[in-house]
């Protein structure tokens, strides 16, 4: 038996007042004189020790009256198991997402967060619906438990959470997650004979660090009825700090680009020195540099002139609390060769032909390694393979034939309409037999409009900082005439209406024309901001299918298929970081699932390729609790703790379960009390005294 209001049962000492009294009550009240004895000395009554209470039944019922009354205060019940009443409480969903992120190995974060999830199944009753997800990039189902068994079913959540012994090194995709979870409340069917769940519920165990991404659930949907709770694990109160290496903004940055490396520290870091450290694949003495960054900055850094000549494959960042994302893996650039074949009769070296601006335009970088080269349209020889064919003038038969098929075999070529001498050419590879070429001059110059800057070709002009074209001046252009209806793109017109630049698909391959070309007797083209950008546009689909980086995240689908420059044949191994480790046959993708030095090899090539922690985990400040409710997210009006749910339900189970009986207790308490009156009643009514006469 349990009590509500157990301090009541202090009024159980008020026993102690009808015991008193009763023993009080034994002197008598009525006083018979009797006259003989007016002549004895009066003598006080001796003490009796040995006095005994008057009235014990009367004494009894006052007493049990008395400590009912308490018993009322105090609301006594007792708690039964009734499993005929526990399959008749509302059924919930409870979902919990657990962050294995990589920032969750900072400190006990791990180990907080399984108990946490140990705590959350003490509100699981019989019949109850239990799911559990881990995520990191992705939601990955652990457990999905339909009719909760109790100690069955938690025995088996204990032994799954056993086996995850640590968190992974991906990164913190809780967008994705809640959108899972609430999809798969929503797609779920109950069976007609089972009972409906009442509550459902979603609850959050992460350290929800601001690297986390939540785009998907911006303008979700969420299903009626979900609740989400969000418990927050951990406070960043010691900060972090994080390496990450700094891209070149564009594929046309021609000079030998230095690597540089963005060092980041927490705005609510403990330190700002730090010690910048580069390891070479030499096993060398390290290479070490002091940083300053104060907290909430950041700070580029260029390799030395001195560490050029190393091959460092490791920078790391020493002096920081949270070490988990202090190493970074640093694979070198392997230049890709991509083959240009201009077909013209442009001189290389003439400043007033398309071929020299050309050459000027694909310079070698750090990872391309272009190769121009050039041929006469006149020319008996051969069409050689190329990535990119760009024809300047009207080619030959042969030619046209060879480089017409190349295209539907999925080449890319670039054509400038120069002259009428190239209609046959352009009848052939447009399928347009009635096409004509007609000259237009300008009497001042020709503009552009009508621009698709949503087509991938131009979309690097979508910025309205670049995508002004008034200053691009033409002054001499070509009209097509009798174009096909179908199967033509008209990227952008001249402002008079002709059309100005064509894109035509040809089975695997494409073409693209250019009605005015950027010599300088048609156009300001080549001396324009929009060259350059332009040619890497057409060229993109054809560095994006053969040419990769070698530095990727935990978690990136990398294709096997760009390594050794597009080449790759024949049965392919990955051999991941680590000593005697054996190597993995590799398919069409592949998914690292943890940084360091990956090297791929094939039957007579072999590359290296770095894998390190994505940049976000390395912000572990929280996520403000508002930007969720910005974000629509349907939460708990309080946000409670695993452990302070797991107290309600178990409240709220004793509350189902419990029987009362301070209703039985008060009407004994009246019958004590009526019985206690009668008796009293009739004991007063005691025989008159004698008087004397």
């Amino acid at each position: 038996m349990s009590f509500l209001t157990p301090l009541y049962l202090i009024g159980a000492l008020g026993l102690a007042i009808p015991i008193i009294l009763h023993l009080l009550h034994d002197r008598p009240k009525n006083k018979q004189v009797f006259g003989s004895l007016m002549f004895l000395d009066k003598t006080k009554p001796p003490v009796d020790r040995k006095r005994r209470p008057t009235h014990l039944l009367l004494l009894l019922l006052r007493c049990l009256a008395l400590l009912l009354l308490v018993f009322v205060f105090a609301r006594p019940f007792v708690t039964v198991d009734d499993p005929a009443a526990a399959g008749k409480r509302d059924r919930q969903w409870l979902t919990v997402l657990l962050d294995q992120s990589a920032s969750m190995q900072r400190g006990d974060l791990w180990v907080q967060a399984k108990g946490k999830v140990l705590a959350a199944l003490e509100q699981l009753g019989p019949g109850d619906h239990f799911t559990l997800y881990a995520f990191d990039n992705k939601a990955d189902l652990l457990v999905d438990v339909i009719s909760w068994q109790g100690s069955a079913s938690d025995g088996e959540v204990t032994q799954l959470l056993e086996r995850l012994d640590k968190p992974s090194f991906g990164g913190s995709n809780l967008g994705q997650a809640l959108v899972s979870a609430g999809e798969a409340i929503q797609e779920y069917e109950a069976n007609p004979d089972e009972r409906p769940l009442v509550k459902r519920d979603i609850l959050v165990i992460s350290d929800l660090q601001k690297g986390s991404r939540l785009g998907d659930v911006q303008g979700y949907e969420w299903p009626t009825g979900i609740k989400v709770s969000l418990d927050q694990i951990g406070e960043d109160d010691q900060g972090n700090c994080g390496i990450e290496q700094v891209a070149a903004r564009t594929l046309w940055a021609a000079t030998e680009s230095v690597p540089s490396f963005r060092v980041s520290n927490s705005s609510n870091a403990s330190t700002d020195e730090f010690e910048f450290v580069a390891q070479s694949s030499t096993d060398d003495d390290p290479l070490s540099q002091k940083v300053h960054v104060p907290p909430g900055r950041s700070r580029v850094i260029e390799f030395p002139t001195e560490w050029l000549g190393q091959s460092i494959n490791r920078l790391s960042v020493r002096g920081d609390v949270a070490d988990f994302d202090n190493t970074f893996y640093f694979a070198q650039e392997k230049q890709q060769s991509v083959r240009i074949v201009y077909i013209g009769e442009d001189k290389p070296d003439d400043a007033e032909g398309a071929l020299f601006y050309l050459r000027s335009a694909f310079q070698k970088t750090s990872a391309l390694n272009f190769d121009v080269q050039f041929m006469s349209g006149k020319s008996a020889a051969p069409l050689p393979e190329a990535d990119l064919y760009v024809v300047g003038d009207a080619v030959n038969a042969k030619l046209s034939t060879s480089l017409d098929k190349g295209v539907r075999a999925g080449g890319t070529a670039l054509v400038i309409v120069h002259s009428g001498k190239q209609a046959g050419n352009m009848q052939q590879w447009l399928d347009a037999p009635n096409l004509g070429i007609d000259d237009v001059k300008s009497k001042d110059y020709g503009l552009l409009q009508s621009l698709k800057l949503d087509h991938p070709i131009l979309s690097v002009f979508r910025d309205s900082r670049y995508s002004d074209f008034t200053n691009l001046h033409f002054w001499n252009y070509r009209e097509l005439q009798s174009l096909p209806e179908e199967g033509i793109q008209v990227l952008a017109r001249f402002d008079t209406g002709p059309p100005a630049w064509l894109l035509v698909s040809r089975d695997k391959g494409r073409l693209m024309v250019m009605t005015s070309g950027w010599k300088p007797a048609d156009s300001q083209l080549a001396l324009s901001t929009k060259f350059i950008p332009l040619l890497y546009s057409v060229l993109q689909p054809v560095l994006e299918s053969k040419t990769q980086s070698r530095q990727f995240f935990v978690g990136d689908q990398i294709r096997i298929s760009k390594f050794n420059n597009g080449n790759v044949a024949g049965s392919v191994s990955i051999i991941p970081p680590g000593n005697d480790v054996a190597p993995i046959k590799a398919g069409d993708v592949f998914l690292p699932d943890k940084p360091g030095l990956y090297t791929v090899s094939g039957s007579d090539w072999s590359e290296m390729f770095a894998v390190n922690i994505i940049p976000s985990e390395s912000r572990t400040e929280p996520i403000p609790m508002d930007q969720f409710q910005r974000l629509g997210l349907p939460m708990n009006d309080l946000v409670a703790t695993p452990e302070q749910l797991a107290v309600a339900v178990a409240t709220e189970k004793i509350e189902a379960h419990r029987h009362e009986y301070w209703q039985w207790a008060l009407a004994a308490m009246l019958l004590f009390v009526i019985i206690e009156t009668v008796l009293a009643a009739k004991g007063s009514r005691s025989v008159e005294p004698i008087t004397a006469s």
